[in-house]
Formats: C-alpha cells, structure tokens, sequence
C-alpha cells in the first residue's frame, strides 16, 4: 500500500520565484559580541546572496558539489534524476500529492553526499525527481530538495538581513536574542506547523514553507471565508509544481498575527493548504529550533516592507541561456505591448537579459505601479524594442 507524503504541498510561482545564485561555504562568521562564545555557538556557516529566494545549498558528492534548495515544505529529501543511476534499487513506491494532483514515485536509500559536514546518510531513505522546470523558473541549477527527514535533526537560522544561513549548536537555554518564540507542531507528513490568525476571528494552522517563494497559501476554504468579509480584488498567477504548471487566485489579506507580531496587507494565493513561505520568512531572523518542537523570529529591516506580485503579466524561464517568454496574462500591459509566448528578451532597459539574474527581472517587474520598463524582444527572426506601464492587479 503506498504511503501518502507531501513532497511539497506548495505551489512554486513562475512570477514571484527569484532566481539562484551559487551558494558557497564560508569560514565562521563575524562574531556579533564576543568572537570566542560565537564560534562556540555556530557548526558551520552557508552564505546567499541577500534578496535572493530560495535558498539554495551546496551539497557534495564524490568530490563534486551541486546545489539544493533548503525545503521545509517537502517531507522528504529528493534528488533529481541526474543522480538515479547512483541511487541503486528502489525501496518502496510512495504517492507524492501536488497542488493539481498526485503521482507514485520510487524511494531509495540515501547516497553519501554531505551538506557541509553532515551526512545526507542520516536522513534515511530519499526520493527522485525531475526538478527540470526548478531549474528552468531559477535559471539556476537545482540538483535536489533539503526535506525535513534530514533538516529535523538540526538547529538552524536565516539571516536575511545579511545572507548567512547557520547551523547551531543545540541550545542548552533559551537565547533571548532569538526574540520571541513559538511552538512548532508537525503535522501528519512531518512538516514544521505554527499558529496564526487571520482578519482576528479565523485560526489557522500554518505550514513554514522555504521551499515556497510566495508569501503564503490558504485551502480554499479558508480563502472563500474571507472573499466571503471582505471585499476583496483577487487576481490570477501562474503556479509551477512537479506535476505541471496550474493557475491560482491570489487577494490582499488586510490582517495576519502570528503571536504579537501583526502584518498588513499580505498577498496571498489559494492553495490546498495553509502556509507561509520565503517572502514571508524574510522579514525576520528566524531561528529553527526543530529538535525542541521551536521557531525564534525577531523583527528584521524589511519587516514593514510592501508586499507586491508581478505587475507586467509575464512568465519567463532561462532555456539554454537565453531569456525565454513561456506565457503572457491576457489584457497584461506585456500583452498589450504584443509580447507573446516563445519571444526571447533580449534587453532589458539597455542591458543584456542574460545578464540579469532571473530573479532581479522579476523584482523589476513588480517594483512600482506605472513603472515604464523597456525591453527588446525577438519573434521568430524579427526583433523589436517596446515599451509598457507596470499595472499594479491587488
């Protein structure tokens, strides 16, 4: 009988997922107070560049090393298919579940890879997958997914405000630095859970998702509650999981509290679960604490920050190095402009598409209502420049 896992409950979307930048391993980091108690504190030390979403690791294996995205949305840990000839025989069948479906995969035992110096040995047995279309949306390699069998093992904390992820040392007493914390509950597919109430009448168990781009999700039920007090403009985007590509609603959510902490006017999509991603995360100092069934978040810099979806309509991968139009929104200002689906862009306000990461394209396509962005776009043989207005949709 196959068992049912959530691999990743979360929709990855085409318009808001940054892309990746290599990640590397660096020596111990500047010491906040005292240099001798902080190297005491810290394991090891991963650094990503700052604004970039997700995050991605390096993982070694036999001399080489590939990068993975951190992912606490996805129950187990996966490797892509470029490692299933290193896999060995299949241990069991297991039924992953999507946002638009679900399909039956093969588990495996674990190779001897290493994320720093932890062994991935440890986290029992892994799962395979094409993650092509991961790589293709970053326009960075991603080779596998850090899931919970192996992140629940450790301490560990994202620093956004200066790109560093940190393995800690087990706590022995609470660190108040860490501010204010939280119970973590695990739900039935062992992810991460905390509580949170939405417009201050409508609990909600939250799953905590760096896999996920997006501010956060809520089920369908949820999400027409609302619709249902409010009066609220939603809007559509485009959504990547492993199975395909599926469409979504997306509203502006007036009030969100998470303990004392209070948020305003965050974006999210209805999804078949409730969770809260990178997007969200990233106005904090978050500390997981997994061992101990605990989260530690503390205000960070962009804790106010705007929260914005892509305003141009849109939807880009990076095919074979060339910046590649995979849809437009009817009635965008892109497709307004005459942008179609298979353009290449060419330029962007000047410069090289290419040498844009596809991350910092997408942060310019959401960055102000009117904006006037420019590009140079080729259609078949005939290339072109236009021009079109940012138009703000929620």
């Amino acid at each position: 009988m196959a068992v049912l896992i959530n691999l990743k409950p979360e929709v990855i979307q085409l318009d808001e997922l940054d892309g990746l930048n290599k990640t590397k391993s660096s020596k111990l980091p500047k010491p906040f107070d005292d240099e001798k108690e902080t190297k005491a504190k810290y394991r090891t030390e991963f650094t990503f560049t700052k604004g970039e979403t997700p995050i991605r690791l390096p993982v070694t294996f036999k001399g080489r090393e590939f990068c993975f995205m951190l992912d606490t949305g996805s129950s187990n840990t996966v490797f892509d298919v470029l490692f299933k000839h290193e896999l060995g025989k299949p241990k069991s069948l297991v039924e992953v579940k999507t946002t638009s479906d679900s399909m039956v995969v093969q588990t495996f035992d674990a190779l001897p890879a290493f994320v720093g110096p932890f062994s991935m040995q440890n986290c029992g047995e892994v799962t395979c997958l094409n993650l092509k279309i991961l790589t293709l949306i970053a326009g960075k390699e991603i080779s596998g997914l850090i899931g919970m069998n192996f992140l629940s093992k450790h301490v560990l904390q994202i620093d956004f405000n200066n790109g560093r992820l940190l393995f800690l040392k087990m706590p022995r007493e609470k660190n108040f630095d860490w501010r204010e914390e939280f119970t973590i509950s695990f739900n039935s597919l062992g992810l991460p859970q905390i509580k949170g109430n939405v417009l201050g009448c409508i609990k909600v168990d939250f799953t905590i998702d760096t896999g996920s781009n997006t501010t956060g999700t809520l089920d369908g039920r949820i999400f027409e509650e609302i619709l249902s007090k409010e009066n609220l403009t939603t809007s559509e985007t485009l959504a990547s999981t492993p199975s395909g590509l599926v469409k979504s609603k997306t509203a502006r959510i007036e009030n969100l509290s998470i303990g004392s902490f209070k948020y305003h006017d965050l974006i999210f999509s209805e999804g078949d679960v409730n969770n809260l991603g990178l997007n969200f995360l990233s106005r904090h100092l978050v500390t997981f604490d997994f061992p101990n069934n605990r989260i530690y978040l503390k205000k960070g810099k962009e804790f106010l920050k705007m929260d914005e979806s892509d305003m141009s309509g849109l939807h880009l991968l990076r095919i074979s190095n060339e910046t590649v139009v995979h849809s437009v929104d009817k009635g965008s200002p892109a497709a307004k402009a005459g942008i179609r689906a298979k353009d290449i862009i060419l330029k962007v306000g000047g410069k090289n598409a290419d040498d844009y990461e596809m991350w910092a394209i997408r942060q310019l396509l959401r960055c102000e209502d009117e904006y006037k962005i420019t590009m140079a776009i080729k259609h078949d043989n005939d290339e072109q420049e236009i021009s079109f207005l940012l138009r703000k949709k929620i």
